[in-house]
């Protein structure tokens, strides 16, 4: 725990909802990752699960910003934590306000004192104390004001709008967790492929985690993709059709933090790895982004059973591979995702296979003789 907490009325009621309320008008125009890092750190002044430090170290790896942010609110709490006791005193007594003052005027009367004190140290110390001293008032203030679970069936699209006005272009198979913060937006994709289309507001960034990679943006038009089986398997692939977005590698347990974040802007796209390592920039065609949304599929070096499996996502082919040579054979193009039997046409074309009828309506894509 902090020594540096704040004094509390003892003959005024303590509401934690109206101080994490008058904290958070305060905090508004502070930077806001000073804030975010004061608010970790407390956190972990009090201790933090497994899933909390994962949290943070996806936090600190997110931006370069933020681990400098964390340095150095390390650096200026040791600086006060090394002050005497007596000015400790001073300091705290020159926060106090009187008991019949509301509370968002005595939050309001606490922060000068601090500030005048040491400026850069002193605010961010003060922010920690209070956010100490709210606890669970202010991380009550912090949870989410909407949460949401989608998901497009396989053969199946859809498009979401959230209460922010954002629309998600859900590709078949698709599953995305949405939660909106007072601060930020944020979707979780579970697997599958979305173009968002994100409504701007530079008070709220908006952030997509997906497998390795975050995405951050204000407000723009891109595409991502992540399955952990299959075509690209492991792979985050970000696209952007407007505007501009930063991807960062989230790091991997055993691999540390990963390298600075990437910006993109439209007609550009990358990759990051399923270890969490950003590929080069790449030059797309704003036409070639999302081509689900035009009923196509493409495929690049993609092993025959790979690029099956891919067009089952969009309703049942009738096609199956038995032998894994046919299956490991590399295709390429563009194909219809509706229309498996011409796929299947096309593919006797370029490859060395043959279709065989077989029961059931099952049709079997062998090597050819």
């Amino acid at each position: 725990m902090s020594r540096f907490s704040l004094p509390s009325s003892s003959s005024a009621p303590f509401d934690e909802a109206q101080e994490a309320r008058a904290l958070a008008e305060f905090l508004g125009p502070q930077d806001p990752v000073d804030v975010a890092a004061a608010d970790w750190h407390t956190r972990a002044e009090q201790g933090l699960d497994a899933a909390a430090q994962d949290a943070l170290a996806q936090w600190l790896a997110a931006d370069p910003a933020h681990a400098a942010a964390w340095r150095g609110l390390d650096q200026d709490l040791a600086a006060l934590r090394a002050l005497p006791a007596a000015r400790v005193a001073r300091l705290r007594a020159g926060a106090a306000a009187p008991a019949a003052t509301p509370p968002q005027m005595r939050l309001a009367r606490r922060w000068p004192a601090w500030r005048i004190a040491l400026p850069r140290p002193a605010l961010l110390a003060a922010c920690c104390a209070a956010l100490l001293a709210l606890g669970a008032g202010w991380h009550q203030w912090q949870q989410p004001t909407f949460t949401g679970q989608y998901a497009a069936e396989r053969a199946q699209r859809k498009t979401i709008t959230l209460p922010d006005g954002t629309q998600l272009a859900m590709d078949a198979d698709t599953q995305a967790q949405v939660a909106l913060y007072r601060d930020r937006r944020e979707v979780r994709l579970v697997q599958g492929q979305i173009l968002f289309a994100v409504s701007a507001d530079s008070r709220k960034p908006f952030h997509v985690l997906a497998g390795p990679a975050r995405v951050s943006v204000v407000g723009t038009r891109f595409s991502v993709r992540y399955r952990s089986e299959g075509m690209d398997a492991g792979l985050v692939k970000v696209a952007v059709e407007q505007g501009h977005v930063r991807v960062a590698g989230l790091p991997i347990a055993g691999n540390g933090f990963t390298a600075a974040a990437v910006d993109l802007v439209a007609g550009q796209a990358l990759s990051v790895a399923a270890d969490g390592k950003v590929g080069a920039v790449a030059t797309i065609a704003p036409s070639g982004i999302a081509l689900w949304r035009k009923g196509l599929v493409r495929f690049e070096n993609t092993p025959l059973a790979d690029a099956l499996r891919e067009l089952e996502r969009y309703g049942p082919t009738g096609l199956v591979i038995r032998h894994p040579a046919v299956a490991a054979l590399p295709i390429g193009g563009s194909y219809p995702v509706d229309q498996p039997a011409e796929f299947a046409r096309m593919v006797t074309q370029i490859l060395p296979v043959k279709l065989v009828a077989g029961a059931g309506g099952i049709t079997e894509i062998t090597s050819a003789p």
